[in-house]
């Protein structure tokens, strides 16, 4: 029998939450409902958390945005969902994982195609098969020929490595290759993305603890240094860690010893760490936020990944593999398409592309994605930019807009001159249905 697909509505109005479980309960899935973060972190660090979840960014109390940093690794993909948010708030919930990010109101007409895709993710990283299957690491480029080289001599070494590179440029995906190019490739592959960790569990997160050493601490933990034995532990977004864990991290890889928290005394550890981070770590030692020893023990193999903007023609081969890895294999991208592309900063980087990909081909009329359609999809990225070189909306010197609501009417009336006034392709490619985008024009006036 084929297993149902589970969907967690997650939001704290509750007319939204009714019309989103019957729209939902029509397609298929089986829909249940949070009324905010609190309960559902409960449900969502359950036994049997659901295959995905549509999250609401503002709430009162726990945040969207705080719930996404209490599970880094659970198995539910999250589509967040805002009609208050901003463009920094989109980014920072694509860096903590979100699967995807949309605007309110949502036509259930596009949310359920995008929901079954983040569904079947899900039941692959349950099944261990993510964390098996690594990705590729594509382009033919002369700075990713030198990724290459680096991954192949640094790999084998047991020295640390640190990652440096814009938000979706790919850390993760490089940290694996260098396990699998290491004599430790047998061994476990341990992430720890220190943004998702609250300021108070660091030391537990990292060094593990003993029963009954806080409140809370029903069982040992190993934690992720004793997790990552005989293998590989991937520290991503360093910069994040708190000072009093920066010096017990130093003191970890200066003796090979950790302490967990609540135990009597010390035990050797054989881990090798790859460290990354999207900040300048110089400029953090300067400011007094990260420590220079640890600074100078993490620079012993340092690689900065070059962004998807550095590598243009990367990109068409990069989109058909990520074409495939969504599972649209058939899916053409056709010569206009691939030169706007090409010509497009990506400021979200590889996550924006796939994330601009996955919209293209739910909204794609057929097999090939032309360039009208990849016009649209650009101009409705979550990361608000414009397709072209100008990659921010413009707006008066020193009067940026910021939120969603500044950007809003800017970014409405360039999708709509894009698309020669048509409303009925506008809305589709803003993701809002018709009336909606009538009554924001209306509101405009």
């Amino acid at each position: 029998m084929a297993e149902t697909d589970r969907v967690l509505v997650i939001d704290d109005d509750a007319a939204f939450r009714f019309a989103m479980v019957k729209a939902l309960s029509r397609h298929g899935f089986e829909v249940s409902e949070a009324d905010g973060g609190e309960s559902a972190l409960r449900v969502l660090s359950g036994p049997q958390p659901p295959d995905a979840a549509l999250l609401d960014l503002r709430m009162g109390g726990i945040d969207g945005l705080e719930v996404l940093k209490r599970i880094p690794n659970a198995p539910t993909r999250t589509i967040v969902l805002t009609g208050h948010g901003s463009v920094e708030a989109a980014v920072e919930a694509m860096r903590l994982g979100a699967f995807s990010f949309l605007e309110k109101p949502v036509d259930a007409e596009v949310l359920a195609p995008l929901l079954a895709e983040a569904v079947s993710e899900s039941r692959r990283a349950r099944s261990g098969l993510a964390r098996m299957d690594v990705p590729p690491i594509v382009g033919g480029s002369a700075v990713i020929e030198e990724v290459r080289k680096f991954v192949a001599r640094a790999g084998p070494s047991e020295e640390i490595v640190a990652l440096y590179g814009e938000t979706g440029t790919g850390k993760e995906v490089v940290a694996r290759h260098l396990h699998l190019a290491s004599p430790r490739a047998e061994g476990p592959f341990v992430a720890l993305n220190a943004a998702c960790v609250q300021r108070d569990l660091f030391e537990s997160e990292l060094f593990g603890h003993r029963k009954g050493a806080f409140t809370g601490a029903t069982d040992n933990h190993p934690g992720m240094f004793g997790e990552a034995q005989a293998g590989s532990l991937f520290i991503d977004e360093v910069a994040e860690l708190p000072p009093d864990t920066q010096a017990k991290l130093l003191r970890a890889l200066e003796s090979g010893k950790v302490r967990p928290v609540g135990a009597p005394r010390e035990h050797d550890v054989d881990v090798r760490i790859i460290a990354a981070t999207n900040r300048d770590l110089w400029q953090e030692v300067q400011q007094g936020s990260f420590r220079e020893d640890l600074y100078f023990r993490l620079q012993v193999l340092p690689l900065v990944l070059p962004p998807l903007r550095e590598r243009a023609a990367d990109i068409p081969v990069l989109a058909e593999h990520l074409l495939e890895r969504i599972g649209r294999p058939g899916s053409r991208i056709g010569e206009g398409a691939r030169e706007l592309m090409m010509a497009y900063e990506w400021p979200g980087n590889v996550r924006e592309l796939l994330n601009v990909l996955r919209r293209a081909v739910l909204f794609a009329d057929g097999p090939e994605l032309d360039a009208d359609l990849m016009r649209r999809m650009l101009a409705a990225s979550v990361f608000g930019h414009s397709a072209g070189r100008a990659s921010k909306p413009q707006a008066p010197p020193g009067d940026a807009p910021t939120s969603l609501a500044e950007v809003e009417r800017a970014h409405i009336q360039r999708v709509l001159a894009q698309l020669d006034g048509n409303v009925t392709k506008a809305a589709s490619a803003l993701g809002i249905d018709r009336r909606t985008l009538q009554r924001k024009l209306k509101d405009f006036e």
